[in-house]
């Protein structure tokens, strides 16, 4: 049996869809998939909040603390954000995930998702495989800006990393720089050993806000910028869903048009060389059984040109409302983000200034003693002399 982690969700609700008040669950990640993939086939058009991905790059990294932990934060966050959601946060299936008893949850996951989901998942995919002709020019504007949003968001992700790397780097170093100054201070006499090792104190107060602000920089910055990256493809997805629907409604319109335009030839059509007449039956009666079948079918197309065009104008209107409310959270979002790193900047560069200030200090101090010490008495008769 394979080894996997289990999380604790603990939800306290005042919600009168709740039967209580608390409740306690424990969820694998899969679980959150399902759940996350649940929203999506039932809110086609909402913007859905990304999950973390599923593994680490390193083999069995994802069993060490650390990764196990910044796991928790971003589903946590994940949950939070749902929670917030006007619509999301009201579907039964996140209902039932944070509510529900293991073998009950496992029960709903078993008869949650089948075949006809699938063949409907494949169907969305293939309308969206095919050029929408008449994209609203809000929802190409959309479609624009997510592009390059994203672009930009894996062009700092990238930069990130490999500042991060060479951070990480830097520390080593300052790790491995600190003990040859202590060792240096060993070999030499009262004065100068004493300022080595104020140089070596410095150098390890250095060391250690460097891997204090590299800690923090994955969890405060990298993983935010990381997370808004994977937004980005969670709003992809969504107008990709809305421009299915669109598709599907197009497609329907355009059949709805060859059908009328075929009965209007029917009309017009002379049956005497059908297949029918061919077989005996009167060519009049061939054409009336002709036409009823094809006005049953334009009537059904009708219909459903109809029901799609009523779920397209929802769809758009949830997707807009999505949309502002995205770039609304977004900015509350990057200025906190961007706030607190320039105070944890701050705070850096003040502790690493103050680590060689100190050194500093004590230098100066020990080079005011030595030359109070250099003043002996011999020094002062023989200045007498001279006088």
């Amino acid at each position: 049996m394979g080894t996997y982690v289990t999380f604790k969700l603990t939800t306290k609700t005042t919600r009168s869809e709740f039967d209580c008040p608390e409740y306690s669950v424990r969820r694998r990640y899969s679980d959150f998939l399902w759940m996350r993939h649940k929203l999506e086939q039932s809110h086609l058009t909402h913007i859905v909040p990304p999950l973390p991905g599923k593994h680490s790059m390193k083999r069995l990294e994802h069993f060490t603390i650390d990764f196990v932990k910044m796991r928790m934060f971003h589903l946590n966050q994940f949950l939070n954000r749902v929670a917030r959601h006007p619509v999301l946060s009201c579907d039964r299936s996140f209902q039932i995930f944070l509510t529900a008893k293991a073998s009950e949850f496992a029960s709903h996951r078993k008869s949650g998702y089948g075949f006809i989901h699938k063949v409907e998942d494949s169907l969305h995919n293939l309308a969206a495989g095919v050029m929408i002709k008449n994209r609203p020019e809000e929802f190409a504007a959309m479609q624009a800006y997510i592009q390059t949003f994203s672009e930009k968001m894996a062009n700092i992700d990238r930069i990130a990393q490999r500042l991060l790397k060479e951070q990480q780097d830097y520390a080593v170093q300052l790790h491995n720089y600190s003990p040859v100054w202590t060792l240096w201070s060993s070999c030499e006499g009262q004065g100068l050993s004493a300022n080595l090792e104020a140089v070596a104190q410095a150098v390890n107060k250095n060391c250690r806000a460097v891997c204090s602000l590299n800690e923090e920089c994955s969890m405060k910055l990298v993983q935010p910028l990381r997370e808004y990256s994977l937004f980005s493809n969670a709003v992809k997805d969504a107008l990709s869903r809305r421009d299915a629907m669109q598709i599907e409604y197009e497609l329907t319109m355009e059949e709805l048009k060859r059908r009328r335009d075929e009965r209007e030839q029917l009309k017009i059509s002379d049956q005497s060389n059908s297949l029918g007449a061919w077989m005996g039956k009167d060519p009049n009666e061939v054409k009336k059984d002709k036409e009823e079948k094809l006005e049953a079918l334009i009537q059904s197309l009708k219909k459903q040109g109809d029901q799609t065009c009523d779920s397209s104008v929802c769809a758009n209107a949830d997707l807009k409302a999505d949309w502002e409310r995205w770039h609304s959270n977004k900015k509350t979002d990057f200025k906190k983000t961007f706030s607190k790193w320039a105070d944890r900047q701050m705070d850096y560069y003040t502790t690493c200034l103050s680590g060689w200030e100190e050194a500093q200090r004590f230098i100066h101090t020990s080079e005011g003693e030595e030359d109070m010490i250099n003043v002996s008495p011999s020094n002062l008769d023989d200045c007498q002399n001279m006088a």
